[in-house]
């Protein structure tokens, strides 16, 4: 009885989060727990289990699709009712207590969990009751992953508050590839791990755990998004490989869109290529193949409807020239709406602004607002700036010019999209962003991102949006964790500062010495301010991705000053690691086997961005060192570290400078 846990209810995550009670405090206090199924009444110290089933009453204004958490304690004696409103949020209220009773996850995966001591769970007097801000809190799969990489990720979402999570494609399947295969960006793959077995079996195989991961916890089950194109054609839409296009069955191939005076597979990329939407048959094609799988595949909440993943480049026959891409997205929106209907299927459907559908329909509206979410993607946003703050630039909204389409870097101008497509949509919506895919590569410290994030989640609601789906790496946690802390915590609380959070991310991450490391990571993110966005940018009204570019010399002679700055700060960090890590243990001692690997990457990368600044022809060969290390370390290194995005992203300097060089030759 003084162990004992009664789950109340049947639902598979209820037990799931009574079962994951049991075990934490089995390793907190080293006595084995009983688990038994009970009533609301059933006696017990820890009770489990969904509101209506304990005979608590929920708040009146809670929505149906809202999460609300409960900790309070027993009235039949010492002991706790751990509650919710749904059997996910029942989960979240388990890892709640958990944490009050001092456990913490500092990062996915069994480097990350810290147990207490505990002589009485239930010593402490605790009343929780609370809601999240944001409705949607989702993660959304990208770099390079192994399906542990992913399942660790699913793990550590309810410990954190999350949700949701989202599988691009069918089965996410370059993702899963770009880890198997060890590929690397710019050469056939890594020098120091050799490819792993991977076909469609074992994809299946992989996509099957996480399925059953992602049930287990009751999350919100998000997927697809690019590649209903691809699948009207008859052919995969998986990722950016190259696609046959005499795959495609001939009485298909005129569906393809007319650019340019040619009908071809943008760039030779079946997932890039649009359709002509002025076609009946090409935009039925699109359509049934949603509705289709949206019948297979009951467990999924939000099916996501994108285009392709290019600009410019939709059909140009007089008959599509005479119509916004985004009127023949909504009619195909509101005839996926009837046919979905027509079979009684409740998916959710998750539209997007995006590229060329940043510019809002003229002539088509929404029928029904309940069937769809809408998604808004700045992909071509800048991450100095967050949502609400006035951009000096003075940018303007672009006109519509059909294929010759100006992207925004403003977030006002972004903010003036969302503004017309919620005349269009009134309902759900919520920003996909990519604060954790590109950016934390550009600031090797983090914090300049991590701000950005804390900024733009807390307006969310200011501009209409209800919430956040991180398109991301799922290694995020080298140096350290706080750009996933930020978005939990925030998402959850946007009241929370982001000086508390920095306080408890690196408390727990490095004990005593926590601050220290946060105030050289912090002022380390700053000196490199200057040269997180390009240093070598277009001619003013010049094509982003054409030449000649020109230096920043502004920006390029700050960050020329810092660099030693930087460097002396690593040093110092150095000194405490040698002092620090002898002595750490657990998750704690990961923290500082991460930092030591990250001062010797901060020595290396230094002098490249060093050369990357005076546009030095060393360059390719100092980036060469880095990355070097990076596959050197990645065995070790890889559940906090996605190598290949980093990578990908240094490269970009690197074909910066050579532009430039180019430029000069000419």
């Amino acid at each position: 009885m003084k162990h004992s846990i009664i789950c109340v209810g049947t639902h598979r995550t209820v037990h799931f989060a009574a079962t994951e009670l049991a075990r934490h405090l089995r390793l907190a206090t080293g006595r084995a727990w009983s688990l038994a199924e009970g009533s609301g009444t059933s006696p017990a110290p820890l009770r489990v289990g969904v509101c209506d089933d304990l005979n608590i009453t929920r708040p009146r204004d809670l929505k149906d699709d809202q999460d609300w958490i409960l900790v309070r304690q027993s009235d039949s004696g010492p002991g706790y009712v751990l509650s919710g409103c749904n059997p996910r949020s029942v989960l979240m209220a388990v890892y709640r207590y958990l944490r009050e009773l001092g456990f913490r996850w500092i990062r996915p995966g069994d480097r990350g969990m810290i147990v207490p001591k505990l002589r009485d769970p239930f010593a402490r007097r605790l009343h929780i009751d609370q809601r999240p801000a944001y409705k949607f809190r989702t993660v959304c799969i990208e770099g390079a992953c192994s399906i542990q990489h992913v399942l660790d990720m699913i793990d550590w979402l309810p410990k954190a508050g999350m949700n949701g999570y989202f599988l691009q494609f069918r089965y996410g399947t370059t993702f899963f590839k770009r880890w198997y295969e060890h590929q690397c960006p710019g050469r056939n793959g890594s020098p120091y791990l050799s490819p792993e077995p991977f076909d469609q079996q074992t994809l299946e195989q992989h996509v099957s755990r996480l399925e059953t991961a992602i049930a287990d916890r009751g999350l919100n089950f998000e997927r697809v998004g690019h590649g209903w194109t691809s699948a009207a054609l008859g052919l995969p839409g998986e990722g950016w490989d190259k696609s046959d296009y005499n795959a495609i069955p001939p009485e298909r191939r005129d569906w393809i869109a007319l650019v340019n005076g040619k009908k071809e597979l943008w760039g030779g990329i079946a997932l890039n290529t649009n359709l002509n939407y002025s076609n009946p048959a090409a935009r039925n094609a699109m359509t049934d193949a949603i509705v289709e799988y949206a019948a297979q595949h009951p467990q999924v909440n939000l099916l996501h409807f994108w285009l392709s993943d290019a600009t410019n480049n939709h059909d140009e026959s007089p008959e599509s020239r005479a119509v916004r891409p985004s009127d023949f997205y909504v009619d195909m929106l509101n005839e996926l709406d009837e046919k979905l209907a027509a079979r009684n299927l409740p998916t959710r459907i998750v539209c997007l602004i995006y590229f060329d559908l940043l510019w809002p329909p003229i002539r088509s509206r929404v029928k029904n607002q309940h069937r769809f979410v809408l998604m808004l993607a700045p992909i071509t946003r800048s991450y100095l700036r967050s949502f609400g703050d006035r951009d000096p630039s003075g940018e303007k909204p672009a006109p519509f010019v059909y294929n010759k389409l100006k992207y925004p870097r403003s977030l006002e101008v972004f903010e003036h999209f969302l503004r017309q497509w919620r005349k269009h949509l009134r309902g759900d919506a919520f920003d996909f962003d990519y604060h954790g895919l590109w950016a934390p590569y550009r600031d090797p410290f983090h914090f300049t991102v991590a701000r950005t994030l804390h900024r733009d989640i807390q307006r969310l609601k200011d501009i209409a949006l209800h919430g956040y789906n991180s398109c991301q790496v799922q290694r995020l946690s080298f140096p350290h964790h706080l750009i996933m802390e930020v978005m939990s915590r925030t998402l959850w609380d946007p009241k929370v500062s982001f000086e508390r959070i920095v306080r408890q991310t690196f408390a727990d991450a490095f004990g005593a010495a926590g601050q220290r490391v946060a105030r050289v990571f912090d002022q380390s993110s700053k000196l490199c301010k200057p040269m997180f966005d390009p240093v070598y940018v277009p001619e003013k009204d010049a094509p982003a991705h054409k030449a000649p570019l020109r230096a920043d010399k502004r920006r390029i002679a700050q960050a020329r000053r810092n660099i030693p700055k930087v460097s002396k700060l690593n040093e110092s960090l150095k000194e405490l690691v040698l002092k620090e890590l002898p002595a750490a243990k657990g998750a704690v001692r990961w923290s500082w086997r991460y930092l030591k690997y990250h001062t010797r990457l901060i020595d290396l990368l230094l002098p490249a961005m060093l050369a990357y600044l005076d546009a030095d022809p060393t360059l390719p060969r100092r980036m060469d060192r880095v990355y070097d290390y990076l596959w050197r370390t990645e065995k070790l290194l890889h559940p906090g570290l996605d190598a290949f995005l980093m990578i990908q992203v240094l490269q970009s300097r690197v074909r910066e400078v050579e532009n430039i060089a180019t430029a000069k030759a000419q």
